[in-house]
């Protein structure tokens, strides 16, 4: 068979007629401009043409795929190198698929550029339909195929790895770390195949790529060689490092949260837990101790703690077959703690998926706002309610004296000449008068009634559940027991005496300022009759 790889190329074209003699297809092809320069007989019958000129004005750009134009482009440098390239074509003249074996070798063109000189070698190659269809998908797969010769040499790339490398590198040096790249190298020499994930290099940089690797027998030579497929990952390990580094960002957050989070799935599994959860209701247990158990029975485990255990769990039945957002539940515990907790169930495009608890202990809280409560209503001096906790008490009284026919009375205490005693003893003994009559209500009446501090030196007792009577005798019994009583003065003890209305709650009250003006009309009657007296207005 003729060759021209190695004739000079001006000799090539100086013997056009000789050159149209020969069977063996000889054409030269303009790899930049993707245009054909010269055929020869058998190669203008081979692309189908019916004159060279033909030929030459066909259009190759609009039918060459990526795949051949890659191709050709990683053959352009290694041809102006000097390298002659045999490798295996299939071409589509005329829609007819025609496959041979080409050698290909650079020529120089009349404006000093490069084109590339075709031998086509029909006869060489004896490929079974098969194994053609098998070599143009490799071809034209987005996968990038590599194959090394065994000691890790380039023997042949597809067109996309040739496209995302720029020529044939080494195995060693398609890997970003080569220290990883030889112990893959070396595992192969022992294992048929393997696959791994890794950092290559590319034209454009580094790129994650999933790797496939596997030991073949070359068969032209009969010696080992390393077939290498790879395809891009690069944007799926972006995002498993983003899903990882939130992942982290969130096990830190909930870890800083002071609240119990327990996130339970649709089966009442549990799939997180913090270490707040794990204080409250665990012993301090580490959180992964939890994955996985089933919440039924922690539930049942955990109902003990707290003041009513059937309703802890009764409250969580309810809200699962709810399964609508509870932003507030007040949870007592049975060590006095106090707990606020919240339901959240999970839905992703209306399927349910499991909820979340969060639990947070509000034992603080509840106790300062019961003290704001009790500042609010107490009077700071004697420690008794103040006028608005006696407002609020006597329209409970009243309504239940409308509604539910209560009996209920009604004192109003005054301390008799009160400013004289402030103004020859001084305030701070004045004081000291206030505190003694507050201990003496405090000490002399009933758990049910309600003494208060009303003003200056005025007091209420409310006293539900008793009859006008009743009352009465009660407001002599406390007039005694305050004029008995001394008050260790800073100079000399000294005693004072207190003025008493009686009245009661009645039906026909239309308000609580009804009954507090007849309690203290019979006030006003009992300092008229001469002070230190009781006196009754019904």
């Amino acid at each position: 068979m003729t060759s021209f790889h190695d004739a000079s190329p001006l000799a090539i074209l100086g013997h056009t007629s000789l050159l149209d003699r020969l069977q063996t297809p000889v054409w030269i092809f303009d790899i930049e401009k993707e245009r054909m320069l010269y055929a020869n007989t058998a190669a203008v019958r081979l692309w189908g043409a019916d004159t060279p000129q033909a030929l030459y004005a066909r259009d190759f750009a609009s039918t060459m795929s990526e795949a051949t134009r890659h191709r050709l482009a990683d053959y352009h440098p290694r041809l102006m190198e000097g390298e002659v390239i045999d490798e295996h074509w299939s071409f589509y003249p005329g829609n007819q698929a025609l496959s041979m074996h080409c050698r290909c070798s650079a020529v120089d063109i009349d404006d000093g550029r490069i084109g590339m000189l075709v031998e086509g070698l029909e006869n060489e190659i004896s490929l079974d339909p098969s194994s053609l269809r098998a070599l143009e998908a490799v071809r034209h797969t987005p996968m990038m195929v590599s194959v090394f010769d065994g000691q890790g040499q380039p023997l042949v790339s597809n067109p996309a790895a040739l496209a995302a490398r720029s020529g044939l590198i080494s195995f060693v040096d398609c890997f970003e770390d080569q220290d990883a790249a030889w112990q893959i190298f070396h595992q192969l020499e022992s294992e048929p195949r393997c696959s791994v994930e890794a950092l290559m290099r590319i034209s454009e940089g580094e790129r994650w790529h999933h790797v496939d690797l596997c030991r073949a027998t070359d068969p032209k030579t009969g010696l080992p060689m390393i077939v290498m497929g790879e395809f891009d990952i690069t944007a799926r390990k972006t995002l498993e490092t983003a899903q990882i580094v939130s992942k982290r960002q969130l096990e830190v957050v909930i870890e800083g949260l002071d609240v119990g989070l327990l996130l339970e799935d649709e089966n009442r599994r549990v799939i997180v837990a913090n270490q707040a959860f794990c204080d409250l209701f665990a012993g301090g247990a580490p959180p992964e101790d939890l994955v996985g158990i089933d919440c039924r029975e922690a539930a049942q485990s955990s109902k003990a703690h707290f003041m009513e255990p059937e309703g802890f769990v009764t409250r969580i039945e309810e809200l699962l077959v709810a399964k609508r957002k509870q932003t507030r539940d007040l949870l007592t515990m049975a060590d006095g703690r106090f707990l606020e907790r919240a339901y959240t169930p999970l839905f992703v495009a209306d399927e349910y998926h499991g909820h979340l608890w969060v639990y947070r202990d509000i034992t603080r809280q509840r106790h300062q706002e019961d003290d704001w409560a009790r500042k609010a209503s107490t009077d700071p001096l004697t420690g008794l309610a103040n006028r608005r906790s006696f407002d609020e008490s006597a329209r409970r009284v009243a309504r239940s004296v409308a509604e539910d026919g209560l009996r209920a009375a009604l004192l109003m205490i005054d301390i008799d000449r009160f400013k004289a005693i402030n103004d020859t003893l001084g305030h701070a003994e004045g004081d000291k008068g206030l505190r003694l009559l507050a201990d003496t209500l405090r000490h002399h009446l009933r758990q049910s009634d309600l003494p208060c501090r009303t003003g200056g030196e005025e007091f209420m007792v409310i006293l539900p559940g008793m009859s006008p009577e009743e009352a009465t005798a009660v407001a002599w019994r406390l007039l005694r027991q305050i004029a008995e009583a001394t008050i260790e003065a800073e100079e000399l003890p000294f005693h004072f005496t207190v003025s008493i209305g009686v009245t009661s709650f009645t039906p026909a009250d239309s308000s609580v300022e009804t009954v507090t003006k007849r309690a203290d009309t019979a006030l006003y009657l009992a300092k008229h009759a001469g002070r230190n007296r009781v006196a009754v207005r019904w």
